[in-house]
């Protein structure tokens, strides 16, 4: 299996020993094409990965099998991880290669939760350094619950009002700060 280094899909997985299950990454065939998923129980990644002949898919595969990949790809300069997935998790490295066994327990049905196409949407693209910018300005860093709220204004036509700014709430404190809409032209 082939995955680019700039995925972290490791991140999206649980650290939470009693819940095993999501403790892993996990492979499989998603809308026909291949993907490896991770979950945490609050958020969901699914990246897309490229299985080579002999790759099993429908497999858990520890977290950490991930990073060893791409710290080697990265010191052999290499954009895109490797990892063998035939009995177990292979990552050729240097001076061998190292076996990661397969998670063996029943990954949870992960396509359940997939929103189906929704009528209308808005979408916001956000620049994630500027918003955690705003977010440290408005005291999120010392909350206890690390968020934000975002409000974007609907125009009389359902579509984003894009001569408005995003406004910013944190989840805690009482904070308030906007995103200005950025004009290029």
């Amino acid at each position: 299996m082939k995955i680019a280094n700039m995925y972290k899909i490791e991140e999206a997985a649980s650290d939470d020993t009693r819940r095993e299950a999501i403790n892993s990454v996990h492979v499989a065939k998603v809308d026909g094409s291949a993907k490896a998923v991770a979950t945490d129980g609050k958020i969901m990644a699914l990246v897309p990965v490229v299985l080579e002949e002999g790759d099993s898919e429908n497999v858990s595969v520890r977290p950490d099998a991930f990073t060893v990949a791409r710290k080697e790809a990265k010191s052999r300069k290499n954009l895109l991880s490797l990892i063998k997935l035939n009995g177990s998790a292979t990552v050729e490295l240097e001076d061998g290669a190292r076996s990661f066994a397969y998670v063996g327990l029943q990954y949870p049905n992960f396509a359940q939760v997939l929103p189906r196409p929704a009528e209308k949407t808005v979408q916001v693209a956000l620049d994630i350094k500027l918003l955690t910018r705003l977010w440290k300005a408005l005291g999120g860093e010392a909350g206890k619950e690390a968020g934000v709220i975002l409000t974007v204004a609907l125009g009389a036509d359902g579509k984003a009002d894009t001569f408005r700014p995003v406004e910013v709430k944190t989840r805690c404190g009482e904070g308030y700060g906007i995103i200005m809409q950025m004009r290029t032209e």
